[in-house]
């Protein structure tokens, strides 16, 4: 039998041909003969150059120096194009991939990490069908849409490559080479930054769309499975819910105001009442049971009267009232999911449970994952800014006159006695006069639907406390009860991590919190992947959130309460990234209750939930992990591993920071990657450098960070300093492998970004480098060769053994990526010369290159 996979290779090829040939139709009539030969010039080149053909990269890079600006731009947006065109038929290819591994699962051999297989641990864990079906019910997965800067491509273009899905589904050729035609001629590049409300449209845009479909099909695949499993089909509902920082995360961030804050409520909350009133329009429409046939229970009689339409039909009348109300804003969430459970019961009285099945549990299962919020909007801010904003308001109220002056023990004390009581601070009709405590107390009163009040660089309980203190302002604390949302403590750094044990150990212990804590049933703790990568670099980073997890666990097991984890991953390795899934699953033993966070942002939204399918797949596999590490049955690492792997993580933290902090290094990465390009690209609101300053590493986010490694090929964030394991012996870190899911991922993780470096083509950049900073690029290439011969002795396989399909597409896509980095070095040359930055054309190929190499290798940063 063929292996469903190689099955749906064939389609895969086949479309990638027909979508290149239309490419280069498209070329030749918008661009001319001219173009298409160049472009056919250069991908024949690098193509060689891959082969090892003699003199072949030396023929391409003088091909490359000698184009005009306007060549290079036609050039790079061709390949750019092709890319996005791929990307779309390999999508398709794992939707047919998905259908045909589901048509071809049994009882006996369920489909690896999905919903049966998930029942069927389950069951062997001797759960009952009831202990299960209640196990799942008390899950929650909240998925957070961030607006992080890596999704790169235009909304337009997103919109037209949505259409050639349709077109390819409809094989219909005229029409599909239209569309590619349309795509080609369409700008890539924003013509302006994007305003935070654009992100936060663009951002959402997954939530009414391709995850409205899945998730009525994600609750019903997982009660088939207990079904299958069990006997007995049970009733669930959606363990997955939204939350959206877009338009509430201001750390950093000037664009987002209270009025953009006001504006993402308002938005999100509308289009999930549209997308509620549209459903329950079909169901006035599709529920046309005739009483004299069909008996309706008195509540649902009741519920219809007053409505003049639809006489003798009461599910008619009864959700036409129902859509009135809702239309009003007169019913919330849990009102309307009460009607449809009173309709349903109904409809089950007299034998019509298809009809429930059918019409009316899809809508119930849409609203126990979004309600009518669509995805609670989190508040986000500086601890820093917090800090001060409650200072101001000290002292305008008489209690203090420099709060910040305070040591953290009497900056604790004071808001804690100060918080007993309930009295504002700021006088009537008195203005605020600083914009921090302006600004947050504006924010406090704009925010709606709210989700979590999540405080970065938090250092010390004070820090949560302010918190307090401005919402007691706005009418949103009292003394002695909780806050009616979470306040969450974020730990980025090495050394925040390493203190957050004893930070919550103070929290619960203070009698504000402690309060708010126990009437929120728990504390949820954020935790940071990209600052503690960039700080204390890959293996010491995972390490300390691996042991934070455990300490902060143990903290909340000895005062009673749960810590619920909010994972602030992103799309590269080097920030937490790689298959969620997995990702739960080497989480430390007992650290994952009923809850947990995952933050979910840039071009992992497109490749994740740009299609139904691939949004129940993807959200099958999390849950299949979520679900069985929730019971608290994994095992502990040995102690002589942990030891071990704790020394080799202190030798690679002193790897990475002496090469960061070797005078030189900063002046080298800024010559070598286009760091500073990249904050001139309109993808993102935020700005690229913490504070506007610029002296080092540490005033750089850590996105931009990872993103500019990515774009020449290094991807140095998500392996460097890994080869400390080598003072370890080899059959230990094997044996490690083999048993330890942490440290089996931690190395997976890495074996990824170092297959998708390339040293050759990062070398072409060496032309923009100052000779004098060459040795460190040789000192980077000498721990890139280590550390893959290290990984691949402990695999005894090669670096990607494991994941076949990356493999191959690594190797496929790297001829067609390189010429893109062949002229993006030359583009940064020039521009970087006298005159070259008022170069417009120059400018726009420049930016155009780093959204091709983004889409080259489908990770941005």
């Amino acid at each position: 039998m063929k292996r469903p996979d190689l099955e749906a290779l064939a389609p895969l090829k086949a479309e990638v041909d027909l979508l290149g040939r239309l490419l280069g139709r498209a070329i030749r009539a918008v661009s001319g003969e001219r173009l298409f030969a160049l472009v056919e010039e250069v991908r024949l080149l690098a193509k060689a150059r891959r082969q090892g053909e003699p003199g072949a990269g030396e023929a391409l890079l003088k091909r490359v120096v000698d184009l005009a600006p306007e060549e290079a731009e036609a050039l790079v947006r061709a390949f750019t194009h092709y890319f996005h065109l791929v990307n779309l038929a390999e999508e398709r290819h794992r939707v047919r991939v998905n259908r045909l591994r589901a048509e071809a699962e049994t009882l006996e051999r369920p489909r690896p990490e999905g919903f049966l297989a998930l029942a069927k641990a389950l069951k062997e864990r001797g759960l009952t069908l009831e202990e299960a079906a209640a196990h799942l019910n008390r899950l929650e997965l909240i998925l957070t849409f961030t607006a992080h800067p890596t999704e790169t491509r235009r909304r337009t273009l997103r919109y037209h490559l949505e259409r050639l899905e349709e077109e390819l589904e409809a094989k219909d050729a005229s029409r599909l080479a239209a569309r590619v035609a349309l795509l080609y001629a369409t700008d890539e590049v924003r013509k302006a930054r994007p305003s935070v409300e654009d992100e936060i449209k663009g951002g959402l845009y997954y939530l009414p769309t391709t995850l409205w479909q899945a998730i009525p099909r994600v609750v019903a695949g997982l009660e088939e499975a207990l079904e299958r499993v069990y006997g007995m089909r049970p009733r669930l509902k959606s363990p997955v819910r939204f939350r959206s920082w877009i338009g509430g995360d201001r750390d950093g961030n000037p664009f987002v105001t209270p009025a953009i804050t006001a504006f993402a409520a308002r938005h999100a909350r509308q289009v999930a009442r549209e997308k509620v009133l549209r459903e329950l329009e079909d169901l006035v429409r599709d529920l046309s049971l005739s009483e004299s046939k069909v008996p309706a229970p008195r509540e649902v009689r009741a519920e219809g009267e007053g409505v003049e339409r639809f006489p003798g039909e009461p599910y008619r009348r009864f959700f036409a009232r129902l859509y009135a109300r809702l239309e009003r804003e007169e019913v919330g969430t849990e009102e309307v999911l009460r009607a449809l459970r009173v309709a349903e019961v109904g409809l089950s009285a007299v034998g019509l449970d298809e009809v429930a099945e059918s019409f009316l549990r899809p809508l119930e299962a849409r609203l126990s994952a979004f309600g009518l919020e669509l995805a609670p909007l989190d508040l986000r801010e500086e601890s820093g800014k917090l800090l001060e904003a409650a200072g101001e308001l000290l002292a305008v109220g008489g209690v203090h006159s420099d709060f910040l002056a305070l040591p953290e023990e009497a900056q604790e004390a004071l808001l804690t006695e100060e918080l007993k009581t309930a009295r504002p601070l700021l006088p009537v009709g008195q203005e605020p006069q600083g914009e921090a405590l302006r600004v947050a107390l504006e924010a406090l009163r704009a925010w709606r639907d709210k989700g979590a009040h999540v405080v970065s660089m938090t250092h010390h309980p004070a820090d949560l406390l302010a918190v307090f203190l401005l919402a007691r302002e706005v009418g949103l604390y009292r003394p002695g009860r909780a806050l009616p949302f979470d306040v969450v403590p974020l730990f980025e750094t090495l050394e925040d991590l390493r203190r957050a044990p004893e930070v919550v150990r103070r929290l619960l212990r203070n009698p504000v919190f402690a309060v708010h804590a126990q009437e929120r049933g728990g504390v949820e703790v954020m935790i940071g992947y990209s600052d503690s990568n960039k700080d204390a670099g890959f293996l010491m980073a995972n390490l300390a959130l691996y042991e934070a997890q455990e300490a902060l666990a143990q903290v909340g097991e000895e005062a009673g309460l749960p810590i619920f984890f909010f994972h602030g991953r992103g799309t590269s390795t080097a920030r937490g990234g790689g298959p969620a899934g997995r990702a739960i699953a080497s989480l430390p033993p007992k650290s994952v209750g009923r809850r947990i966070r995952l933050t979910e942002q840039g071009e992992a939204l497109a490749d994740r939930y740009s299609h139904p399918e691939l949004a129940v797949r993807h959200l099958e596999q999390l849950l299949f992990h979520f679900a069985q590490a929730a019971l608290g049955e994994g095992k502990e690492p040995e102690a002589s591993w942990r030891e071990a792997l704790w020394r080799a993580g202190e030798e690679s933290m002193a790897r990475y920071r002496a090469l960061l902090e070797t005078p030189g290094f900063f002046p080298f990465f800024e010559a070598l990657t286009p760091i500073r390009e990249i904050g001139e690209l309109p993808i993102a609101s935020r700005p690229v450098y913490r504070h506007g300053r610029v002296r080092d590493i540490r005033d750089l986010r850590a996105i931009p960070w990872v993103m500019a490694w990515t774009q020449v090929r290094l991807l140095l964030p998500g392996w460097y300093g890994l080869s400390a394991l080598e003072g370890l012996p080899l059959e230990l870190l094997r044996r490690m492998y083999r048993r330890w899911p942490f440290f089996a991922t931690t190395l997976e993780s890495a074996a990824m970004a170092l297959a998708k470096a390339d040293l050759g083509v990062a070398g072409l950049y060496l032309r923009l480098v100052p000779e004098a900073l060459h040795p460190f690029f040789h000192r980077i290439a000498e721990e890139y060769a280590r550390t893959k011969a290290l990984l691949e002795a402990i695999f005894q396989a090669t670096l990607l053994h494991n994941q076949k399909t990356l493999e191959r597409q690594t190797a496929l896509r790297n001829p067609y990526v390189d010429p893109i980095n062949f002229v993006q070095v030359e583009l940064l040359r020039r521009y970087r010369a006298p005159g070259g930055k008022e170069d417009e054309v120059l400018r726009r190929a420049l930016l155009l290159s780093l959204l091709g190499v983004a889409a080259g290798l489908r990770n941005a940063g």
